[in-house]
């Protein structure tokens, strides 16, 4: 009998010791590791709303005002689905985030990814801080989509970047933000038909890309150039 109790004293022992062994083995995980990244869209003004419980869906309309991450969007009405984090901006649309703005008839957004489609009449005003004050790129084009994570906006149905004393005007158009990491200059890269003016000068090219730090311009497949030469 003494001998049962000392064995299943000695078992239970040995099962405590392993299971403070295992224990101390397993990662501790405290709350803020284990909750994934918090989205949310703020609705900050709205004439009326209609929100879908089962759908989980909401339409907002008249002089709406919501707040998506850095992203402040005013519009006439707005279409979103909570499910996968998308919206559909109809009416004056106008997104701010930064020192940048863009204006369109309406925007699709999948904010999960950060990808925005504008179409009608967009116009792009991005504001670039120089040594010498700020100076703001002008860029109208019927659609445009843009990228908020890596600030790379593009349009491929023709556009018109009015920066300075330079106008372009091109079939394709992306523009690519500097990016240190990657080595990357802030340039815009144009294919196409390409006519760029400066001043009294004229360049009319296929392919280029257009350095704004330095304000250079690389060209290629040249069609005609012309040069007016100071006295």
């Amino acid at each position: 009998m003494k001998k049962h109790v000392v064995l299943v004293v000695f078992v239970a022992f040995f099962l405590l010791l392993v299971g403070q062994s295992l224990g101390a083995q397993e990662p501790t995980i405290t709350p803020e590791e284990n909750t994934p990244e918090k989205k949310e869209v703020l609705l900050e003004s709205a004439d009326r709303i209609t929100y879908d419980s089962k759908g989980e869906t909401f339409v907002a309309s008249g002089q709406v005002i919501a707040i998506q991450g850095k992203n402040r969007i005013q519009c006439q009405e707005l279409n979103f689905n909570l499910k996968d984090n998308t919206g559909v901006f109809e009416g004056n649309v106008s997104v701010t985030r930064d020192k940048t703005e863009i204006i369109a008839t309406s925007m699709e957004g999948d904010f999960d990814e950060e990808l925005y489609l504008f179409t009608g009449d967009v116009i792009l005003n991005k504001e670039r801080e120089e040594e010498s004050g700020t100076s703001t790129i002008i860029w109208k084009t019927p659609t445009l989509t843009f990228n908020g994570e890596t600030e790379e906006a593009r349009s491929e149905n023709g556009s018109e970047i009015a920066w300075k004393e330079t106008t372009i005007k091109t079939d394709k158009a992306v523009y690519f933000p500097k990016d240190e990491e990657k080595n990357q200059l802030e340039r815009i890269e144009m294919e196409g038909e390409i006519l760029i003016t400066e001043k009294e000068r004229e360049l009319q090219v296929g392919k280029a890309v257009y350095y704004l730090d330095s304000e250079t311009l690389e060209a290629e497949k040249i069609i005609k150039a012309k040069f007016i030469l100071g006295d």
